[in-house]
This record gives C-alpha cells, structure tokens and sequence, in this order.
C-alpha cells in the first residue's frame, strides 16, 4: 500500500486520534487526497533532532483516517485524525513539492485484553492524566479503561519515551511489552522505603 506521510516528532497509535494544524501545500494536497480516495495518510515518526537540527524518520508509522475537518480561528485548516494501524515502511520517495510517500506494510493491531487487577492502577492513573488534560479526555469520548491494548496504546502516546523506546515497544505483536514496561516505571513510587 502506498500512503503520503506527514512526519511528526510524536509516536500516535490505533485508536488514538490528534488535532493538527495543516498551512503547508503538500500537506493541503496530502488531505485532499486522502480525503478523496478514503485510505487515509500516514504520521511519519521522527527521531528527536541531532545538533544540526536534522530528524530522521523511523520506519514504523501509523495509517490515520481523518474524522473532522474545521477552520481555525487563524483561518488554517484543521483536522482531527484517528490511527488505524501502524504499519512499516518499505520504500520511500520525495515528490517535486516535498511530500514524502512511502510503500509500507499494515501491522496487525494489537488485541484487546482486560488489564489484571495488579495492572489496573495504569488505566487509574491515566483517568487522572485526562481530568488533568480536558483536550484528551475531549478526543477520546468513550475511553476503554478495562482494556490493556487501550491503556496501553495511550500511555506510549502521552510519555515522554525517546524515539528508539517507543518504536521498540510498537513493533511488538501485543501490548505486553509495553505494558510491563509501564508497570516497571511505577513500581519506584509504590514500593515504601524506595529512593526517587
């Protein structure tokens, strides 16, 4: 399949969605299409930038569809996009305008699974992220907290995970990885007499 990719410093996953901001005209082009032929786009990971301020792209992505389309009040476009599934790229080109397109590879989505009662304080802990943060909670109107992928997905999106991390994590076939990943950075504070 091949998707034009929007590269961004952010790690996005199925099911999670993301406002953005679109002024470039490759990118008014790469929505019109995406728009038109219905396979959506893909959000291109970047590494975080070197000393020359260069980023390289890392080769998985993830396919978005857009689900809202608005003016913003400093008359650009706006949209909201929500991932499908992660894919990874097999080749790549740059058109005349500086669009990137990619040949990729769909991934699997990873299944839902219920979180154990030991795991539960990752989606408890999330809830207070998103009454902290109204814009997330507003994205996500019918969060799934009983279901590990969910969870799971939403936390590599919110840490703070360097690049290299996060594509690790990702490319894993379930969300088990991640998942103990995220519980091993809990247990500091939860142990009494643990050093912080």
């Amino acid at each position: 399949m091949k998707l034009a990719l929007l590269p961004l410093t952010l790690h996005l996953m199925p099911g999670g969605k993301l406002p953005l901001r679109i002024f470039e005209p490759r990118y008014v082009r790469m929505v019109s299409e995406a728009s038109r032929s219905g396979t959506g786009f893909g959000i291109g990971m970047l590494d975080e930038l070197d000393e020359e301020g260069n980023s390289d792209l890392f080769m998985l992505g993830t396919r978005v569809r857009i689900i809202d389309f608005y003016t913003l009040t400093d008359g650009l476009l706006g949209i909201t996009v929500e991932a499908t599934e992660r894919f990874r790229i097999r080749s790549l080109e740059r058109e005349s305008d500086g669009l990137l397109r990619a040949e990729v590879e769909l991934l699997d989505n990873w299944q839902s699974c219920a979180l154990s009662p030991f795991e539960q304080v990752l989606s408890d802990k999330l809830q207070e992220v998103f009454a902290e943060y109204p814009e997330l909670a507003d994205l996500h109107p019918a969060p799934s907290w009983r279901d590990a992928a969910w969870v799971t997905q939403r936390w590599l999106e919110v840490l703070p995970i360097k690049g290299q991390l996060a594509q690790l994590l990702m490319a894993e076939d379930s969300c088990r990885r991640a998942l103990a990943f995220l519980m091993s950075m809990l247990k500091p504070e939860s142990q009494p007499g643990s050093r912080h």
